[in-house]
């Protein structure tokens, strides 16, 4: 049994949501009067993505509850999803939302949510394969409370939808304590969307799994596997396979009680439609059409995809197997067209026997093409990405843009600050010569295609924080900046001046972990109490991200007492 440890409600929140917090918890909420007449009700979806890392293969949580806050009055949490949620890779949702919940909740103005997971659900798998033992993972804070930046607004009949970022890459989402174990940290955040509904409804669902529960004349209802229903519409367009009889199959064939597999997109006015349905009197193949790529083997034609378990699942390449960048973009057939493919990329593919050993492809689209690693060479031409299978060189893309994980909303365009940045971290500030990779910029690109150079132009740069390994402070904090020492990969000592900004908005995360006899408790540190908290020779994780000019600047800083 996993054991439970207690933590500050706090974390990551800002003051308002702190204070809201703790508003709850002392509040007894309030029941509706029974001689009341019922509220107006509207439609409520709660839609799941992440942002990238490259760091995991798998992230496996349970999420069990997730509830509203009325922004007139915080006493009143609108529950719009409860119950045992089906497991939820959410390493594979880069590139497709995963439709928690479209639930009914009275109609109002929302701005926060609270979002909450099973802690002994948790699953951790490195991007090498190597899986966490239960044993060593801590979950500090199975609840976290999120502000919406836009306020959610659900009108009587009417409909609306959240989306929620699962921040993988932030450096404080999984920390490595120093005993070895893991802690996670639940890094939450809305991602408004400019265009409201009519963006949802451009958005790619993850394949939902479940039970017919019951089918009308162009319409089904789902019972899915995270317990809830979902009323999927069907039209012309929609696609059904009988797994029983592996044979193209219709809407007369799903009856209740049968099996399930259903991509779905969501209209502007909230309604569900059927893309592909897979339905069967029994158990339906453990997989999902849509999933990253694990492996490719150009020589003997395969291509292995995660599936819904997060296992890989090997999908043969056939001579008249077409490849497609966006649905748009031709690629390439057969075999040949694999080496355009590579570890990370997210596609979806379209088999000829789903139920066939193994499957074989009709079709591969490449829904979305990333690389990422370590960056040398760069130039205001192109950059390279290094891999131990062979490096990959990137021209840049027409509209090319670089910013640090979690400010993108502050972008820069200019190739030579992007280049200085990355040659400074290799130099600078006592990286050279020390026969060290500990400090060398690591990043993480989106690709377009480029039909008329037949290869992969960068379309973006995120610089990702550099997690240096543990060490200690070795110069207390001071006039913005302090001195972090550790043990290099090459088994060398290394000192770096570390900078912090102070600016509000821009601070790094600074955070105290405390082990008072096996109780692990986690608290920001407020900047006024830098001073006092960030002093020689405290243990110390620390991650930073490259600048212009060839210093680095803290993301992440945390301290561990008690350890």
């Amino acid at each position: 049994m996993r054991p439970v440890y207690r933590t500050f409600s706090a974390l990551a929140l800002p003051l308002g949501l702190t204070a809201l917090a703790l508003t709850l918890a002392c509040s007894g909420g309030s029941s509706a009067s029974s001689t009341a007449s019922a509220p107006p009700m509207g439609t409520a979806s709660v839609i799941l993505t992440d942002a990238p890392s490259d760091q995991w293969s798998a992230i496996e949580v349970v999420v069990t509850k997730v509830a509203f806050l009325n922004k007139a009055d915080h006493t009143k949490e609108v529950v719009a999803f409860q119950g045992a949620s089906a497991k939820i890779n959410l390493v594979d949702l880069d590139s497709v939302g995963e439709l928690l919940a479209s639930a009914q909740i009275p109609a109002g103005t929302y701005d926060a949510l609270r979002i909450t997971i099973d802690p002994a659900s948790v699953n951790l798998v490195k991007a090498d394969g190597t899986v966490v033992a239960p044993n060593q993972i801590r979950v500090l804070g199975s609840s976290v409370l999120v502000g919406l930046n836009t306020d959610l607004v659900v009108t009587a009949n009417g409909s609306n939808a959240v989306q929620l970022d699962f921040d993988l890459a932030h450096p404080l989402f999984l920390v490595q304590l120093p005993d070895g174990s893991w802690a996670m940290n639940l890094q939450v955040k809305h991602r408004s969307n400019a265009n409201g509904m009519l963006g949802v409804a451009q958005m790619m669902f993850r394949h939902r799994k479940g039970t017919v529960a019951s089918v009308g004349a162009s319409s089904f209802v789902l019972h899915t596997d995270g317990g809830n229903d979902l009323t999927v519409n069907v039209d012309a367009g929609a696609w059904f396979f009988d797994a029983d009889t592996r044979t193209l199959g219709s809407l007369a064939g799903l009856a209740a009680g049968k099996n399930a597999l259903v991509s779905l997109r969501m209209q502007a006015d909230g309604s569900l439609w059927a893309v592909r349905v897979w339905y069967s009197a029994t158990a339906l193949p453990v997989w999902t059409p849509e999933g990253h790529v694990y492996g490719v083997d150009q020589i003997n034609g395969l291509l292995k995809v995660s599936s819904a378990s997060g296992a890989a699942r090997t999908i043969a390449i056939d001579p008249d197997t077409a490849f497609t960048y966006h649905a748009a973009q031709t690629l390439g057939l057969g075999s040949a067209a694999l080496g355009n493919l590579w570890t990370g990329f997210k596609v979806q593919i379209q088999v000829k026997d789903p139920l066939a050993v193994p499957m074989h492809a009709q079709s591969v689209n490449v829904q979305r093409a990333v690389d990422g690693g370590m960056i040398s060479s760069a130039s205001t031409s192109s950059f390279t990405y290094q891999h131990a299978s062979g490096d990959r060189t990137h021209a840049y893309a027409s509209a090319f843009s670089w910013w640090y994980v979690g400010f993108p909303g502050l972008p820069s365009s200019s190739l030579t600050d992007f280049a200085s940045a990355c040659s400074g971290m290799g130099s600078g500030m006592g990286g050279m010569g020390t026969g060290s990779t500990d400090l060398q910029a690591r990043g993480l690109s989106d690709l377009v295609w480029n039909g008329g150079t037949s290869a992969w132009d960068a379309g973006n740069a995120i610089f990702m924080p550099v997690a240096l390994p543990q060490g200690t402070i070795s110069t207390s904090y001071a006039s913005g900046q302090l001195g972090f020492t550790f043990i290099n990969s090459a088994s060398a000592s290394q000192t770096v001046t570390v900078s912090l900004n102070t600016t509000v908005g821009a601070q790094p995360k600074v955070l105290e972990v405390v082990n008072q006899a096996g109780v692990v408790t986690v608290s920001p540190i407020d900047v006024t109490a830098w001073g006092t908290k960030l002093v020689a020779p405290a243990k110390t994780r620390v991650a930073v991200v490259p600048k212009p000019d060839g210093t680095f600047a803290a993301y992440a800083v945390v301290v561990f007492t008690g350890f």
